[in-house]
């Protein structure tokens, strides 16, 4: 497939790159890694006028830990500065071993944190995660930012609540505190693979019992969602209690493919929210 031509703008800022985006000739899109533009590009799923590159801004990168309970991630972050911060694996477990399921090691040393997020794929580990946290996102169009919650940006399938003239800038995401667990488990055909279903959760455990827990599930619906019915459910629960606590997973509503089939699915999504959860209650009990 032959990509169609295209202009190549590289930015100096993310105020430059905004301009840029807003001052385009046609339909522009920012590339940060690469790793989900180019392929739809050569796929020739997608064409684009005008490319502008972020790769050079200095800005929006790294991880800085706040004394309010959150850590803050600058979007041009790169998976394997995510995998690889020793930081962030104490302070919120969850993103690290979510991060190692991404790709392969040359996917994760391009790919960025803000790109995946943009990107808003139903079946990435990143949005799920964050969908489980509660993160917030900070987007800018260079002049004015606005805030918006995990759940509220990722609106469907390859869908977010940016605007054609912002970028994500950063990410703000809690910091597990004492008696908080977290729990990620996934069914790829292959590890790197995207999922089939996966399940991301956080819970707070107190006595053997979830006091409250987050769940969100990927690759069962047309974004990562949060499943407030399972969530209460398992409130009060032991870890033997969680899977009578669980039934079908109700608000899923999971696709075939040349993959897997919607039942299959949804059977995994039931299974693996008992799984992740079991293992965030284990963890809770030890910190």
């Amino acid at each position: 497939m032959f990509v169609k031509p295209f202009r190549y703008e590289r930015a100096e800022s993310l105020a430059h790159a905004c301009d840029l985006l807003r001052s385009a000739d046609g339909y522009a899109k920012a590339i940060a890694g690469g790793q989900s533009l180019l392929p739809l590009m050569n796929l020739g799923l997608l064409e684009v006028d005008e490319v502008v590159d972020l790769s050079a801004i200095a800005e929006a990168r790294g991880v800085t830990m706040g004394d309010d309970g959150f850590a803050a991630i600058g979007a041009l972050t790169r998976h394997r500065e995510l995998e690889r911060d020793e930081a962030l694996a104490a302070a919120q477990p969850l993103i690290t071993a979510a991060v190692a399921w991404i790709g392969s090691s040359r996917i994760r040393n391009r790919g960025t944190l803000g790109g995946s997020l943009a990107h808003s794929d139903p079946s990435a580990e990143l949005p799920l995660v964050m969908t489980a946290l509660g993160a917030e996102y900070t987007l800018t169009n260079g002049t004015d930012e606005r805030t918006v919650r995990a759940d509220e940006f990722h609106v469907s399938y390859f869908t977010s609540a940016l605007e054609e003239d912002e970028l994500v800038a950063s990410v703000r995401v809690p910091v597990l505190g004492p008696g908080w667990g977290w729990g990620f488990a996934e069914v790829a055909r292959r590890k790197g693979d995207f999922m089939l279903a996966a399940a991301a959760v956080i819970a707070r455990v107190a006595d053997g019992r979830v006091v409250e827990a987050r769940l969100a599930l990927g690759g069962v619906h047309e974004r990562p969602m949060r499943f407030g019915a399972v969530e209460s459910a398992v409130a009060g629960a032991t870890s033997d209690e969680l899977d009578g606590r669980i039934g079908p997973i109700e608000g899923s509503a999971p696709v075939s493919d040349t993959s897997a089939s919607a039942e299959h699915r949804a059977h995994l999504a039931r299974v693996l929210a008992v799984r992740a959860l079991t293992d965030a209650m284990t963890r809770g009990e030890a910190a």
